[in-house]
């Protein structure tokens, strides 16, 4: 999925579910910022310490890392191809399913780690998760001959970016079986209807909109409901299943086409004039926004570092160098940083060994 949803849709949710607007608005920042968080170097402080980055995304067109088996264990498979746990055997159970028991044993995780300092940013990591395993499901988000497909019918339009990327792609099938490389920007559009192939089986439509999205909306507000019911400090759960009008405005939202920016922007626009008639309808909900970097800049001073000598040793160290903020710490973005962290150690060394799958 794309920004519309994994920041306005999941901040839409959010709300629905009862959730206060200033607590709303970190998780559905912390779930866009799974798919920006793109840097792994260590930043060493000027005024004391050194921190590593959790990279929980790839550059653009980072073809060559996209396609590391050892780089797509660390980002693919821990936070947009979650395996299923479940299955024949192993191989299947690597496939990324919307239901399973990964997905059941990570809830329990995110709701009983709701009186951490990181748990909304936590939250927001697992919803997109959750909702790139509806989206991404039946891919495996490692190199593998399972994600070699073959598109039979696509969105009618694409970028010319998109176009040029997806022939490349399409015409080198043995170097990019990674995710759903092969089938382009298919599974990640609300409104695409689309085809798929795999040698030998019969073609799959898929209707993203009533078949993965719509469903990944009601789920994951069901989910959201259980997680305020025990976690009520954020918020108190207003219904208990999401109300047909709202349904109704949120499909009308997804069916919008366009890029993802202006689809992202749409949602904005249908915000601040509160089109979900939100009882508490603040300036957080009138004034959302979304700037990938705007998190980071809160926690971290950047530095340009001057001389010749000096680049040099932070060349040869790989080091980058900047200064702390005083709310370092206690930051939304190191905040993230430590869930994603977390996340990622307890989904590879604990959470799929109980599913039955041994790669961490």
């Amino acid at each position: 999925m794309q920004i519309d949803f994994h920041h306005t849709a999941i901040y839409v949710l959010c709300r629905l579910a009862g959730m206060k607007s200033i607590y709303a608005e970190k998780v559905a920042y912390a779930s866009q910022q799974v798919d920006n968080a793109n840097y792994a170097h260590a930043l060493k402080f000027e005024n004391g310490g050194i921190f590593h980055q959790t990279r929980t995304a790839h550059e653009n067109l980072a073809f060559l890392k996209m396609a590391d088996v050892n780089d797509a264990f660390n980002i693919w498979l821990p936070f947009h191809f979650i395996p299923s746990g479940e299955g024949g055997d192993m191989l299947e159970a690597l496939i990324t399913r919307p239901h399973s028991c990964t997905i059941a044993l990570l809830k329990e995780e995110v709701i009983a780690a709701g009186d951490q300092g990181h748990a909304l940013h936590l939250l927001g990591i697992f919803l997109h998760i959750y909702a790139d395993a509806f989206s991404h499901q039946d891919f495996k988000g490692f190199y593998d001959p399972y994600n070699h497909v073959k598109v039979t019918r696509s969105l009618e339009r694409m970028t010319f970016k998109n176009r040029l990327i997806f022939e490349v792609v399409k015409r080198l099938p043995a170097i990019f079986p990674v995710g759903h490389a092969l089938a382009a920007k298919n599974p990640d559009i609300p409104c695409a209807v689309w085809s798929y192939q795999r040698a030998g089986l019969v073609e799959e439509r898929v209707d993203n909109l009533y078949d993965r999205f719509i469903p990944a909306v009601i789920n994951i507000f069901d989910f959201l409901v259980d997680y305020l019911e025990e976690n009520n400090q954020f918020g108190q759960p207003i219904n208990s299943e999401l109300q047909e009008k709202d349904l109704d405005i949120i499909s009308r939202l997804l069916s919008f086409r366009g890029s993802c920016e202006l689809r992202h922007q749409i949602w904005l626009d249908n915000l601040k004039e509160n089109c979900f008639n939100f009882v508490d309808f603040d300036e957080v909900d009138k004034n959302l926004s979304y700037e990938k970097r705007n998190w980071f800049k809160e926690a971290v001073l950047a530095r340009q570092e001057t001389g010749f000598k000096r680049r040099l040793e932070y060349k040869a160290f790989n080091y980058h160098s900047f200064q702390k903020r005083d709310s370092f710490d206690r930051s939304d973005w190191t905040l993230f940083m430590r869930a994603a962290a977390i996340h990622k150690y307890k989904l590879l060394h604990e959470i799929l060994p109980t599913c039955g799958l041994y790669i961490g």
